[in-house]
């Protein structure tokens, strides 16, 4: 009998208070800390600059394109120019190296 009594007031006690002090801490803290960190400000800057990066870089590549373009003129280049080339620059500029490099071994095996 002694011990049945020390047992819940010892629960009751300690289980409450902690909860109710917890809850309201946590939740009421991190809430407005969490939104107001200045999270939004740098997200649209790192957007703007990865768009604006691929253009520029675009735009560089396509010299390199036209003096491999001017090698193979020679070789029945009236037909793949306005095929391969005008299609492909504007998408991968890597891929039309490696399609002119096989374009041109076609026309050499042929």
């Amino acid at each position: 009998v002694p011990v049945d009594k020390p047992y819940p007031v010892h629960v009751d006690k300690p289980y409450p208070v902690y909860v109710e002090k917890k809850v309201p801490y946590t939740v009421e803290k991190k809430v407005p800390y969490e939104v107001k960190v200045p999270v939004e400000k740098p997200y649209p800057v790192h957007v703007k600059v990865e768009k604006e990066v691929p253009y520029p870089v675009v735009k560089e590549v396509r010299v390199p394109v036209k003096v491999y373009v001017d090698n193979p003129v020679p070789v029945k280049v009236e037909k793949p120019v306005p095929y391969t080339v005008e299609k492909r620059v504007p998408y991968t500029v890597e891929k039309v190296f490696d399609t002119i490099q096989c374009l041109v071994l076609d026309v050499d095996t042929v």
